[in-house]
């Protein structure tokens, strides 16, 4: 029997889906709100709804870490190319870890860290990218920790930067 509090990670599933959306509205407004409340809406409104969530479960891996049967984060990775939105700045495909997010209730219990490096090991080539919303340092501090560099901005005009970030994972030193 596990112990109280203890992270369990797991495949994501459909059963999952109102846990995921339930992350999202404890955990988008206080990262995003005060880097552009806009943009918090939006990704709420457009990002972190069931039928995105139906769509992505079909179409990349999704992981999940629980504490006391309860999905307290969520990780999950693909290729660029099977996304539903259009990244005209890219060329070739990638694989990308679209989210890695923690109940706020639950940081600084190391399952962000465990998410990632789960994530890492289902890599199938030998770079892991990743989005962080420009001004969110916590994330961008946290992947640039753990080996990730700035590759390229993006900016639409209208919401905060895009920045992208890479991982080699060829086990280059």
């Amino acid at each position: 029997m596990a112990e109280a509090g203890a992270i369990t990670l797991r495949p994501g599933t459909l059963d999952d889906i109102p846990a995921f959306v339930a992350l999202g509205r404890a955990v988008v407004p206080p990262t995003y709100g005060p880097i552009d409340a806009d943009y918090a809406q939006r990704m709420i409104d457009e990002w972190w709804t069931p039928a995105v969530f139906t769509t992505s479960l079909q179409r990349n891996t999704h992981l999940v870490a629980e504490a006391d049967g309860e999905v307290v984060a969520l990780a999950n990775l693909g290729r660029l190319s099977q996304s539903y939105r259009d990244f005209p700045h890219v060329t070739g495909d990638r694989e990308v870890m679209w989210k890695l997010y923690v109940h706020p209730a639950h940081h600084g219990r190391g399952i962000g860290s465990r998410l990632l490096a789960e994530v890492e090991s289902r890599v199938e080539g030998d770079e892991l990218w990743l989005e962080v919303v420009d001004g969110n340092r916590q994330a961008y501090d946290f992947y640039r920790a753990r080996g990730f560099s700035e590759v390229e901005r993006v900016s639409d005009g209208r919401y905060p930067d895009d920045v992208w970030m890479r991982k080699d994972l060829g086990g280059q030193p």
